[in-house]
């Protein structure tokens, strides 16, 4: 192991510079970026492709959405039955939680904005980072036990507190966007589809996590009302007319932090190579 540096006066100038630049660095950029990839492989609406980028920064939240292949979508939205289902036999507590859930989203919601909680976390957080680094110029036992605290608080509030508030502020809405209860795989359990088939993959990537998801099933909207009840029973034969109502969808989900946050994490490197004065003692007066 290499023999660490001694301290000197002028590492104390070299910390506060580096730690108050990776500071200011991390704050004018994003914190927080979500990916969404989404294409129809096979049926009608194939090869559409959606790809959607949310960015989240200290003071505002981007947002950008681009179709692919765009024309075999529309004319899937034009031929489809936006209201084809079939009656299935529910159980009365399926009404019953249907009304509870009614009655839970018109109760106001007195939450707090969860998104400026989190932004206003994280600005607590690097100014207590830097302000740690500034303590080390002091002589008193603590201040390292202090710089460690300021450095692991600022990365909980990356890595823990500010996903968890943007994800409540997702949840927190109450307004329903009445198109997305029509939109093909917004609905996998409803009658609005029949023999649908997904599932899922959990993945943990560098800075983030990584969900893949694949729905297939038959749409009846694409299905002439008078069979919707026979392909609701039974699969369609291969090459008959229900079965081009076949949708098959692919996704893929990709939520991490900021590719500029993990400069921080050179910071204890930086606390090793360039140490600290040690702590004056007090020397005890002679009597």
């Amino acid at each position: 192991m290499l023999p660490r540096p001694k301290p000197r006066r002028l590492n104390g100038a070299i910390r506060i510079t580096v730690t108050l630049v990776l500071a200011v660095h991390v704050l004018i950029s994003a914190w927080l970026v979500a990916a969404v990839n989404g294409q129809y492989v096979d049926g009608k609406p194939s090869p559409t492709e959606f790809d959607s980028l949310v960015a989240i920064d200290a003071e505002e939240t981007l947002i950008d959405v681009e179709i692919k292949n765009a024309t075999p979508f529309f004319f899937y939205l034009l031929v489809r039955d936006g209201d084809a289902s079939v009656l299935v036999n529910n159980s009365t507590s399926g009404n019953e939680f249907d009304e509870e859930k009614e009655e839970i989203k018109s109760e106001p919601s007195d939450e707090d904005d969860w998104l400026a909680f989190g932004r206003n976390s994280v600005k607590l957080s690097l100014m207590l980072l830097v302000l740690s680094e500034f303590l080390m110029l002091l002589s008193f036992r603590w201040r390292h036990h202090l710089r460690t605290l300021a450095f692991i608080l600022t990365i909980l509030s990356f890595a823990v507190i500010f996903p968890t508030c943007y994800m409540l502020d997702l949840s927190g809405g109450e307004s329903e966007d009445s198109t997305a209860t029509n939109t093909p795989g917004a609905e996998i359990d409803s009658v609005s589809f029949a023999h649908t088939n997904a599932s899922s993959d959990f993945s943990v990537t560098w800075l983030g996590i990584q969900i893949e998801a694949d729905f297939s099933g038959y749409d009846l909207g694409l299905v002439d009302e008078e069979n919707r009840t026979k392909v609701l029973e039974e699969v369609p034969e291969n090459g008959s007319k229900d079965a081009s109502s076949f949708i098959s969808f692919e996704s893929t989900f990709e939520i991490k932090l900021g590719k500029n946050l993990d400069s921080l994490l050179v910071l204890p490197f930086m606390w090793f190579l360039l140490p600290s004065t040690a702590a004056k003692k007090s020397i005890p007066e002679e009597e």
